[in-house]
């Protein structure tokens, strides 16, 4: 509905092996949790049904907005280039979150695009910035939860090629986020765009 206010997050997603993959983890964890903590949540926690992607920010807009903020990152983003990025160990946070982290390579290059695109929006109201990328297995596990993420989970080895941002819009009523539109990054060079303009 035109003029109506919905929330959208902006990510980096992985393909789709990456996504069964941590699918699959998901999964593991929550039978596990069914079993040692038999309830009538079948070992759901927060997370677990969410699929893999590293958040970057969140915000809240009509689809005017919106469409301004995705045109803004078309244009900041026509320099970006695309690269393999590799996550391949767990670890976790304070308040219970346990995560599938990255290489330090591609955590530097993950939090460089990451920066741009918050940079490119800081006119808008963000909100959910991670400046830490990362991809969410489970988030506000209790300690003795969070000890059986530790002790099922152990090794992981995910890679993926980075080819721009995904543009997410909260839906209420699955309690989940579906994917509305992805902006590529352009993969040019400032100089090279500068000669083709010259070029018959």
């Amino acid at each position: 509905m035109e003029g109506s206010v919905n929330k959208y997050s902006f990510v980096f997603q992985p393909d789709e092996a990456g996504i069964v993959l941590v699918d699959g983890l998901k999964r593991r964890l929550r039978a596990s949790l069914a079993e040692l903590f038999p309830d009538k949540n079948k070992g759901w926690y927060p997370s677990c049904n969410s699929k893999a992607h590293v958040t970057i920010c969140a915000f809240e807009a009509d689809e005017h907005k919106l469409a301004v903020a995705v045109e803004a990152l078309r244009e900041a983003l026509a320099y970006e280039r695309s690269q393999y990025v590799y996550f391949d160990h767990f670890s976790s946070f304070a308040g219970g979150a346990f995560y599938i982290a990255p290489t330090v390579h591609a955590r530097s290059y993950l939090k460089d695009r990451a920066r741009k695109v918050v940079h490119t929006l800081s006119q808008f109201d963000l909100m959910d910035i991670s400046d830490e990328p990362h991809i969410s297995i489970g988030r506000r596990l209790e300690p003795e939860r969070l000890e059986i993420a530790k002790e099922q989970l152990r090794s992981v080895d995910l890679n993926f090629m980075c080819k721009g941002v995904h543009v997410r819009q909260f839906k209420p009523d699955l309690g989940q986020y579906e994917i509305i539109d992805f902006i590529q990054f352009g993969n040019q060079s400032k100089e090279n765009s500068r000669q083709l303009a010259f070029k018959f």
